[in-house]
């Protein structure tokens, strides 16, 4: 899961933060007090540090600017421990390093051989002008506020990597899935088919039953067909190749041909099909044909869907310019995690009750693209699992 919008705040509100955190170590507590009050005056940070031990800490929890005497990198152990802080730090990191001193060229000689090449120093000669201190401090900080910057773009880079990691692997996930749900889907009818012909070969069966024969035979190649016919669509949306021949199309006749095809597939599982449709002609520019597959899919969904005793309702209405075509079924609805995703390819609902049904993911993902070639919508509404779901395609009108 992607980093959310509110902890991305929190972190560039915390980086805000250190850039403006300075931390001083001087060699007189007046010292660092004048400091201090020059740069709160500027609305920055300062942080006073008592000695080097504890300035190797707070660069380590995070600071924009060190400001340090020449003095504080001679100490005794002072030098060591400052140059194994700047060392930890990220790769993205140079601190920038205020170095003021009397002699300037031979705290310049020290400061390189004692805090290492990770500091970015700038050095200034005692006595300190204000304007000179002030001019030294802005151009620190915006190098240090740049660093941050890149950091921040570099977050945001392992991040996105991250996102496509996942996606990728969801995605040769679902690849797999779908894989081993074709060679299911093919080899079901398929096998099937031997059975009744070797039946038929054999010429064991009565004539009655050389009938159902047959009949399993043409209803399995109709199965193969469909999926068949499914994939081949989908391969033309890919290929942007879907050919769409419209013209003006009364929409009514189309859904009422579409509900009497499926009547009796639905008699036969028990699940209760009723329609209201528009009274009206409802003219839309479309491809019949497609017009019919679309009706087909969603309402084969509905039944396969639903279980016997269930009910399926198709309406068909007028609503301004455009006729909305709405299939409601009291079947196994849609999860809300998976409600978003209905229209994808190679997208299927897990669990038991899914798994019983055949099905690609495909045919509401071929539906949602054909809606659209037509210049219309669809969208699909589910209160959860075991609460049935309702799919509506909106397409519009001709003007009269």
């Amino acid at each position: 899961m992607s980093e959310s919008a509110s902890t991305l705040g929190d972190r560039r509100l915390a980086d805000r933060r250190l850039d403006e955190r300075i931390l001083i170590l001087a060699p007189t507590a007046d010292d660092a007090a004048l400091v201090a009050e020059i740069l709160t005056e500027r609305a920055l940070d300062p942080v006073i540090v008592p000695d080097a031990a504890a300035l190797a800490r707070e660069i380590e929890a995070g600071a924009s600017v060190v400001l340090i005497a020449s003095e504080a990198v001679a100490e005794t152990g002072g030098g060591p421990r400052l140059r194994g802080a700047l060392e930890r730090q990220e790769a993205w990191s140079e601190m920038p390093i205020v170095l003021f001193g009397g002699d300037i060229e031979d705290a310049a000689s020290r400061a390189i051989e004692r805090l290492g090449t990770r500091a970015q120093i700038i050095l200034l000669e005692r006595p300190l002008g204000i304007a000179t201190f002030v001019t030294a401090i802005d151009a620190a900080l915006r190098s240090r506020r740049r660093q941050y910057e890149v950091k921040r773009l570099l977050d945001a880079l392992t991040e996105s990597a991250a996102e496509i990691a996942r996606a990728h692997e969801a995605a040769t996930r679902a690849k797999d899935e779908f894989l081993a749900t074709l060679g299911h889907e093919l080899r079901s009818p398929m096998t099937a088919i031997r059975g009744w012909i070797h039946l038929l070969k054999e010429g064991a069966l009565t004539a009655e039953e050389a009938a159902t024969a047959l009949s399993m035979i043409d209803s399995s190649t109709k199965v193969q067909a469909r999926i068949i016919e499914d994939l081949m669509d989908v391969s033309r949306i890919i290929a942007g190749k879907v050919m769409i021949e419209p013209s003006r199309i009364d929409l009514k006749p189309v859904i009422e041909n579409v509900v009497a095809t499926f009547r009796p597939a639905a008699a036969l599982q028990g699940i209760h099909l009723t329609a209201a449709l528009h009274t009206e002609p409802l003219f839309v520019w479309a491809d019949e044909t497609r017009l019919q597959q679309i009706g087909w899919n969603l309402l084969s969904n509905a039944i396969k869907f639903t279980p016997r005793g269930g009910s399926v309702h198709v309406s068909l209405v007028r609503e301004n310019a455009a006729a909305v075509f709405r299939v409601r079924d009291t079947g196994q609805g849609i999860a809300p995690d998976m409600l978003p995703h209905v229209f994808e390819r190679y997208r299927q609902e897990e669990g038991d009750a899914q798994k019983s049904h055949q099905g690609l993911g495909l045919g509401l993902a071929i539906v949602r693209h054909l809606v659209e070639s037509h210049g219309g919508t669809i969208q699909a509404f589910s209160e959860g699992r075991g609460k049935g779901a309702e799919l509506a395609v909106t397409l519009p009108l001709l003007a009269e």
